[in-house]
Parts: C-alpha cells; sequence; structure tokens
C-alpha cells in the first residue's frame, strides 16, 4: 500500500512538473513574443516622419528668407530706348519760305493823304502778255485790264465793286490810279503800281486819301 502510495504521489510530482515547466516555457514564449513585437513594432516606425517636417521647415523658411531678399533688391525698371526716326533718303529738300513781312502803315505825309500803306508782300497779278512790254491805257486792252486787277487787289475792293476814277502813267514802266468802292465814293484810295516782267502789274504803295479827288 505505501508503495502504491509513494509512486501515485511521484507521478502527480511529475504530473505537476510537468504543467509547470509548460507554464514557465509558456510563459518564457510569450515574454519573447511580446518582447520581439514590441522590438519590431518600433522599428517598423517611420522615423522619416520628423526628418520630413524639418525639411518642410527648413524649405519654408528658406522661401521666406528667398522672397525677403527679394522684397529688398531694388528692381530695375527697364529703360526704353528712344524711337530712332529715319528720314526717307530720297526726300525732297522743300525750300522754306520766308515768313510774310508785316504791313506798314504810316501817316500820310502828302496834302490830301490821309495814310500811306505798304504791303512788302505784294506780288504781280500775272499777265497775258508777251514780248516787249508797253503800258497801254486803251480801257479795252489786256494792259489796262491787268492795271485794273492791280488796283483791286491792292485795296481789296473787289472789281465788280469798284469805280476806277483815274490811270495814268508813271514812268515808262509805273502807273497811278485811283479808285473807291462803288457803295462808298468818297472812300477814295491812290495806288502806286509797277511792271514787272513775267509777273504783270504789282503794287508798290497805296495812299487813302482823305476825300476823292477825282470824283466827279
Amino acid at each position: 500500500m505505501e508503495q502504491s502510495s509513494r509512486a501515485q504521489r511521484k507521478t502527480k510530482r511529475r504530473k505537476t512538473n510537468r504543467i509547470l515547466n509548460t507554464a514557465i516555457a509558456v510563459v518564457v514564449l510569450l515574454i519573447i513574443i511580446v518582447g520581439f513585437t514590441i522590438f519590431a513594432g518600433g522599428n517598423d516606425e517611420e522615423p522619416a516622419a520628423p526628418e520630413e517636417t524639418k525639411q518642410d521647415q527648413t524649405a519654408a523658411v528658406s522661401d521666406e528668407e528667398t522672397e525677403e531678399e527679394t522684397a529688398d533688391e531694388p528692381t530695375e525698371e527697364p529703360t526704353e530706348e528712344p524711337a530712332v526716326t529715319e528720314e526717307p533718303a530720297d526726300e525732297e529738300e522743300t525750300e522754306e519760305k520766308p515768313a510774310d513781312e508785316e504791313v506798314v502803315v504810316s501817316e500820310g505825309t502828302e496834302p490830301n493823304v490821309e495814310q500811306d500803306i505798304v504791303n512788302p508782300n505784294w506780288e504781280g497779278v500775272g499777265t497775258t502778255q508777251s514780248g516787249e512790254h508797253a503800258s497801254s491805257f486803251e480801257t479795252d486792252s489786256s494792259d489796262w485790264q491787268e492795271k485794273e486787277q492791280a488796283l483791286a487787289y491792292a485795296t481789296g475792293i473787289p472789281l465788280s465793286d469798284m469805280t476806277v476814277w483815274y490811270i495814268s502813267g508813271n514812268g515808262p514802266q509805273g502807273a497811278i490810279g485811283t479808285v473807291s468802292p462803288k457803295s462808298n465814293e468818297n472812300e477814295a484810295y491812290r495806288v502806286y503800281i509797277e511792271w514787272v516782267d513775267g509777273e504783270g502789274w504789282k503794287p508798290i504803295k497805296v495812299q487813302k486819301l482823305e476825300e476823292n479827288d477825282k470824283g466827279r
């Protein structure tokens, strides 16, 4: 009986030891698994994340510094080159016309003369005559008609409204005429004209008379 009891106790101890050993092995295995999991999980974490954050911050700071430097730099405005105007090579040179001279009006110094008027810009009235000029006092001649044109030109009185009171010679190539507007025969002018070859009769001087000394 005693031997059977001892054998049973030994068998129970062996079972107990096996269970303990198994439990210890399981615990150790769990510890190993947990430790491995912890270390493996720590290694699986991405360590690059903080570095990327630092890089982003560094890039942002760099961009801000670049913008500040760009803002501080003086901006150079583009300089415009003056436009060059090219004159055509074949452009003909035009002669500049002299400026018109002023009309000279002075107080008359002769009897019955109110004013003396001289216009340096007067020109010849033109002519249809050819050959050597000979002054004519025939009222139907071209020369007489051109004399009338010169008298109207000098006084500014239209031919259709001008009364010719008198035309006489004043040397071989000169003449004197007295005219007035038909609307006012008391407004009389004495006009000095001269012949210019190729240009016709040209006014020299106009005298405004105090009264018409040739009127009827």
